[in-house]
């Protein structure tokens, strides 16, 4: 079985090292959500959904995927798909509802007044990046979540204050849901605290496999 990451923005694939060094296992990767995208490119979670579709359609073994804020939303629009090699997800900071209009306003108003050159380290030009973010707008993943069977673990920092109620719903809506609050922990848990991120997907990895009644 794999493990598969997906970051989220304003981070890269490197951004999981930290937790992947934790784990107790070999076969995991992170995809690099941004990577080969050009200036002229249109970036939109429709675009970057198509390109982890391809990424995962050439897979042969089971695996479970894992995201933070943006990777987690493209992780449940996977799991929605209802992939028969997707055995799992581990899903942070995640979002399944378009944010409130002042949220994505105010995170437009940040975006705009930064200098082009805070860009260049995700890859994307501003006006990607504002692109991106209001596609957001036409998030609405609840009623299909609601349909979801596999295991998910669900996780927030317990001062990731804009996350934390989306964190605690969606832990009701999913079917075979953790729910995992890491204490102190902010928004980037990845980066903050990957020891305790990766000890929570580690004991719902246990769990899961002595829950199963047949393996992988």
């Amino acid at each position: 079985m794999k493990l598969i990451f997906l970051h989220g923005l304003g981070q890269s694939s490197d951004d999981w090292q930290a937790v992947i060094d934790e784990l107790p296992i070999a076969n995991t990767s992170a995809i690099s959500l941004f990577l080969g995208i050009s200036q002229t490119d249109s970036v939109n979670l429709n675009a970057l959904n198509r390109k982890v579709s391809a990424i995962l359609d050439d897979l042969n073994e089971p695996y479970i995927l894992c995201g933070l804020s943006l990777g987690s939303v493209l992780v449940l629009q996977q799991a929605i798909r209802q992939k028969p090699l997707l055995k799992g997800i581990v899903v942070s900071a995640a979002q399944f509802e378009s944010p409130s209009k002042t949220l994505l306003t105010i995170q437009n108003l940040i975006f705009r007044l930064m200098p082009n050159r805070s860009f260049q380290n995700m890859n994307m030009t501003k006006a990607q990046v504002i692109e991106l973010v209001n596609s957001m707008r036409q998030l609405k993943l609840k009623e299909d979540l609601s349909k979801v069977t596999i295991p998910s673990l669900i996780m927030c920092g317990s001062k990731d204050r804009v996350n934390l109620p989306a964190t605690k719903e969606l832990s009701l809506i999913m079917n075979q849901s953790t729910l995992k609050i890491i204490s102190h922990g902010g928004h980037e848990l990845n980066r903050e605290q990957p020891r305790e991120f990766a000890k929570a997907i580690n004991d719902f990895l246990t769990a899961y496999y002595l829950n199963r009644l047949t393996p992988f």
